[in-house]
């Protein structure tokens, strides 16, 4: 068998920033991960976290399997050679990444994990550094510190005052392991095998996450409080599944991979960009001009970010 079939996991080629469909896709997840939030806004209490993210990813993989099975079995010898790579992917996607989302939103305001949730591009570029010695161009970095400004300008409404106020609480602290979770994600997801498809690599990430959120899932039924089986309940775990566990994560997916981490990092502002427009359609908050000057900014720094990746030296 060839090197490239059993080898260390490569990275995908990079694209130029001419091709546009990858960040496409990268905005689109983006967009269907903020409806995460509203989803949890209309839904408060109704599931608890870890119930919510066992069974979303317990129904993906159910539903995506008849797709995958047939490249699953054909790319066994990738997956068995790389068999721990894609456990830390599931690790750091399923539990510490997308559960503690959940969790942190039981004890933080939304303000509170929004801010810290702009900390994820800069904790991405810091890990490629770290691990992969990866350059990162200070347009980049210019780039995402002026959508993270744009982020904060939504988070607190124009006001500074607010963040003087704010107090740290658990929630901050889980809110600080799921940045690092997407993080880690978002840095190691480039090097997975080239021979595997993006559908089976879904596939796979979310079986080994069931697997991994299984002990959690009985220690919350049997300590805190079980899923009740109802309506409610059922309406949230679809949505969850459908456009967050299936749609976003495959879209995101796709977009690492063609792009890189770094430039992709920058897109995780458009999911707050995209929480505060949805909360205006859908939950009646108004608009301000705040709101404007923000959206700006963010498209600003996604443009910077991807703009100077082809500055970095070869």
């Amino acid at each position: 068998m060839s090197q490239a079939e059993t080898g260390p996991p490569e990275a995908a080629p990079p694209l130029g920033v001419g091709v546009a469909w990858p960040f496409f896709l990268l905005t689109v997840s983006q967009i269907l991960f903020g409806s995460n939030a509203i989803l949890g806004r209309l839904a408060d209490g109704v599931v608890p976290p870890i119930g919510l993210s066992f069974w979303r990813w317990v129904l993906a993989t159910a539903l995506i399997l008849p797709f995958a099975w047939r490249g699953m079995r054909t790319h066994w010898p990738v997956i068995a050679a790389h068999w721990k790579y894609y456990l830390v992917l599931a690790m750091f996607v399923s539990v510490l990444g997308n559960t503690m989302i959940y969790v942190a939103l039981n004890y933080t305001t939304a303000i509170n994990a929004g801010i810290v949730a702009v900390a994820q591009p800069a904790v991405t570029f810091a890990l490629s550094w770290v691990i992969f010695r990866e350059v990162v161009a200070k347009g980049q970095i210019a780039g995402a510190s002026i959508a993270a400004f744009g982020v904060l300008t939504v988070v607190t409404r124009g006001d500074i005052n607010v963040l003087l106020e704010l107090r740290p609480n658990p929630g901050d602290l889980w809110m600080l392991v799921s940045v690092f979770g997407f993080a880690m994600y978002a840095v190691l997801l480039p090097k997975a095998p080239r021979a595997v498809p993006a559908i089976v690599l879904l596939n796979l990430v979310q079986m080994l996450g069931i697997l991994l959120l299984a002990p959690l899932y009985i220690w919350e039924t049997m300590t805190i409080r079980p899923v009740e089986p109802n309506l409610e309940s059922l309406v949230v775990i679809l949505w969850a599944t459908l456009f967050i566990g299936i749609g976003a994560l495959w879209l995101w997916n796709i977009g690492v991979t063609a792009v890189g981490a770094n430039v992709s990092s920058a897109f995780i502002y458009v999911r707050t960009i995209s929480i505060a427009i949805m909360a205006i359609l859908i939950l009646d908050e108004s608009f301000e001009v705040f709101h404007m000057f923000a959206i700006a900014l963010v498209f600003l720094g996604i443009w910077m970010v991807t703009r100077f990746r082809n500055k970095l030296p070869g």
